[in-house]
């Protein structure tokens, strides 16, 4: 099919915007494969998984001028309120989502795709159900120390590292680069879009499908395409600036935040990467409009969420790795069997959740895993998702980063769920159930404690019960020792449930 007429077929169909004259950014390039006409494969459900980089899950305003996405998860999907990557870094993160591990079982403890033993990923336990798998785009950060080699359980693979422009895509392992300038033509969320594109228009219809496609978007410094670079609509949304943005008194804070001075703006501006991600909801768009034109969309579950959370001016805090910054957000669309009726899912969930659950959906089972592990880490939330189940029924959840990050010491948490005992315990909200506590032990030594129960941040307000927003510090304090002294035992307890090594705090 000709750019002009699929570009026509997208506008046709409401599932992408108009963009200027540079030419749509998205095509297939090649004529589709014949026995797409065939029925579907009998096995589990097509899967797409939309893997932004660096995005926080914030209020949903981003999503408000995303119309594509907006109409696919927010508007027909399951939006997870509860989502935490349990390492607030590209690598750990990326690597939790792939093999349902906690950090310091995978090894992955830095950006550096190295670390990673792949031989017991999603990927794998999909490819050997079965499944036809791609990815295309950010695999993990470093990927060109390991190029061109194609990681197990991808029957194709278009990696790359990172970047808009001036980078390099490796084809199902052909040791020659294909180099991309700085033309239009060369942004990158266009060019993993073009090829997820053509995957999906060829992909044999006997197998079930597994996309991973992971734009660079929207990751500083947050380039968006010509088309949208003077975009008008993303120019009215406002700054990011929730109570704890630019926190005045940080005294209570652990050393490395003691030591950042006050921001200089008001606010954390979004404009930059909202028009970076319009050209991911252009992509979002194409692959929905690809699905459903081969019949598809109605048996697929499509994700869209991000490798890390980020910290966006929270207590003075830019970038990411501390405990501040591990919210992600989440959705699922899943026409056949959630419906197109838009619900939210409470529950407290870690990205480390993911693999299990996609392969309880798709018959596998995650591990045995190179370190020894039989088991994953994570729990599968698919009873939750399909309304089988109401909870989780696990009290507390871990978050670390073992290698701790730039001036940031290493650090291990854990965030308190509505099963746990303390959940009716220290805050006002402890009659209803309602206590949240969310606990960090430093290697330096230092501690927090904060109750984040009536939460999130974003719709607290200073005076009102509990501290969503992390303000006041409760640890040392006294009337909270004995919660302190409950939450630590737990923290031991939770890391030696899954191997884990001490603080050494």
């Amino acid at each position: 099919m000709r750019i002009s007429k699929l570009f026509a077929a997208l506008l046709a169909a409401g599932l992408m915007t108009v963009v200027a004259a540079t030419g749509p950014p998205l095509a297939t390039g090649t004529a589709p494969s014949p026995d797409r006409a065939a029925p579907p494969g009998d096995g589990g459900p097509d899967i797409v998984v939309f893997m932004l980089d660096d995005v926080p899950q914030l209020d949903g305003r981003l999503w408000r001028y995303l119309p594509n996405i907006r109409r696919t998860f927010i508007q027909q999907g399951v939006r997870f309120n509860e989502m935490y990557g349990e390492s607030p870094l590209c690598c750990p993160g990326r690597a939790g989502w792939l093999t349902g591990q906690h950090t310091f079982n995978h090894g992955v403890d830095e950006n550096d795709v190295r670390l990673l033993d792949p031989s017991e990923t999603l990927a794998t336990e999909l490819d050997a159900e079965g499944y036809e798998t791609f990815l295309s785009g950010k695999y993990f950060n470093q990927y060109d120390a390991i190029a061109p080699a194609v990681p197990p359980g991808w029957d194709h693979f278009h990696g790359m590292s990172s970047g808009y422009y001036d980078y390099t895509i490796w084809n199902d392992g052909d040791p020659d680069g294909e180099e991309h300038g700085s033309q239009p033509a060369d942004y990158s969320t266009d060019v993993i879009g073009r090829k997820a594109l053509d995957h999906l228009a060829h992909a044999p219809r006997s197998r079930s499908l597994f996309a991973w496609i992971a734009p660079f978007a929207a990751h500083s410094p947050n380039s968006p395409p010509p088309r949208y670079r003077n975009d008008a609509a993303c120019a009215t949304i406002p700054a990011w600036s929730p109570p704890n943005y630019n926190e005045l008194n940080v005294s209570d804070k652990p050393g490395y935040v003691q030591a950042k001075s006050l921001l200089d703006a008001s606010g954390y501006d979004l404009v930059a990467e909202c028009r970076a991600l319009r050209a991911v909801d252009d992509l979002v768009g194409a692959v929905t409009a690809e699905l459903d034109r081969q019949g598809r969309l109605e048996d697929t579950l499509m994700i869209l969420t991000s490798d890390n959370g980020m910290n966006y001016g929270a207590h003075r805090l830019n970038g990411k790795v501390t405990p501040y910054a591990t919210q992600v957000p989440f959705f699922m669309s899943w026409p056949s069997r959630l419906g197109t009726e838009p619900r939210a899912i409470h529950e407290r969930l870690s990205n480390i959740d993911l693999a299990p659950t996609i392969c309880a959906l798709a018959g596998c089972s995650m591990g045995p895993y190179p370190n020894g592990q039989t088991r994953p880490d994570g729990r599968s939330f698919a009873r939750l998702l399909l309304g089988l189940d109401d909870s989780m029924d696990r009290d507390a959840l871990l978050e670390d980063m073992p290698d701790g990050g730039k001036l940031v010491p290493p650090w291990y948490a854990l965030a308190t769920t509505r099963q746990s005992p303390w959940s009716r315990v220290g805050c006002s909200s402890a009659a209803a159930g309602g206590c949240r506590w969310h606990y960090v032990e430093y290697g330096t030594g230092e501690r927090e404690l904060y109750d984040v129960s009536n939460g999130p941040c974003w719709t607290w307000r200073k005076g009102e019960p509990g501290d969503p927003c992390e303000l006041r510090n409760l640890a040392g304090d006294p009337d909270y020792a004995a919660l302190q002294a409950a939450l630590a035992a737990r923290l031991r307890r939770l890391k030696s449930e899954f191997g884990g090594p001490g603080t050494g705090g």
